[in-house]
């Protein structure tokens, strides 16, 4: 079950456990997960249907990572589609380089990143230093020449 995997996810990353869950009536509400839900001690409590206004916070972050997702792949089907990267195959990785990015950004007023306030600790910015632009054309150094071995000659 998701449940049981991110719940064992956030206290290994944080040393956090769930309290209660905030969702809307779709899974959430299937009886397994109530069980669970039960079997744990967890609140559980549901927005209306389409009430999106009762889960603004997560919503939001919803609405920014696609918008980060969406930009993405037009940034890469703009500079770099002769090879095939504007291929729609690559939006879940787009998604989820977003949600990292997302995750690692610092907030304008606080100066706090969401990772750093899940996790409780503070963080030197380096990943998001060694980042690249997502979907940009990479090259593998060849393991003949990486320990100071010479270029090979071109093979027609």
């Amino acid at each position: 079950m998701a449940k049981s995997t991110f719940e064992s996810w956030l206290y290994d990353l944080a040393f956090a456990e769930v309290k209660q869950y905030h969702g809307d009536n779709g899974i959430f509400k299937d009886v397994q997960f109530r069980e669970d839900c039960e079997l744990k001690d967890q609140q559980q409590s549901f927005s209306g249907v389409g009430a999106k206004h009762q889960n603004a916070r997560a919503e939001r972050a919803i609405q920014t990572i696609m918008a980060m997702a969406r930009t993405y792949m037009i940034h890469v089907g703009l500079r770099w589609n002769e090879r095939g990267t504007d291929n729609l195959s690559l939006w879940p990785f787009a998604v989820r380089h977003a949600m990292w990015t997302y995750n690692r950004l610092p907030n304008v007023v606080t100066g706090l990143t969401p990772h750093e306030l899940l996790t409780r600790t503070s963080a030197d910015h380096t990943d998001l230093s060694r980042s690249h632009v997502w979907g940009c054309p990479v090259y593998v150094l060849d393991p003949k020449i990486q320990d100071g071995g010479k270029i090979p000659k071109w093979k027609r």
